[in-house]
């Protein structure tokens, strides 16, 4: 029997500031690929988050792979061009990849080093 006397904030507010960065990270790389009008920065963040949400929750699909590319494709293609949406997906899905990679180097050279 298991009871939580508490809520755990502090690992929840670390998620928040997680997903915040990863949603200011979309920000700027859809920043680098097009512009947007900062009344469109709410439907960006919004469409975000839903398709993270989406690709996190969506059975069978491994790792949410492509789930977050449609879904992010799907919501803004009628405020953005397609080539925009897709482009800056695909540079998001880059650059997440290659941050997940290179903090598990840190972690493997750090316990390399320490013995």
């Amino acid at each position: 029997d298991f009871e939580i006397s508490r809520y755990p904030l502090r690992p929840w507010l670390g998620e928040l500031g997680f997903l915040i960065l990863r949603g200011a990270g979309f920000l700027l790389i859809v920043l680098a690929v097009g512009s947007f009008r900062p009344e469109q920065i709410p439907l960006l963040l919004g469409a975000f988050s839903l398709a993270w949400l989406l690709g996190l929750i969506v059975p069978g699909a491994p790792g949410g792979l492509g789930v977050f590319e449609a879904s992010t494709l799907a919501i803004l293609n009628p405020h953005f061009s397609t080539g925009m949406i897709l482009a800056s997906v695909a540079l998001y899905r880059a650059v997440s990849i290659l941050a997940e990679s290179g903090g598990a180097g840190l972690a493997y050279l750090d316990r390399y080093v320490r013995g």
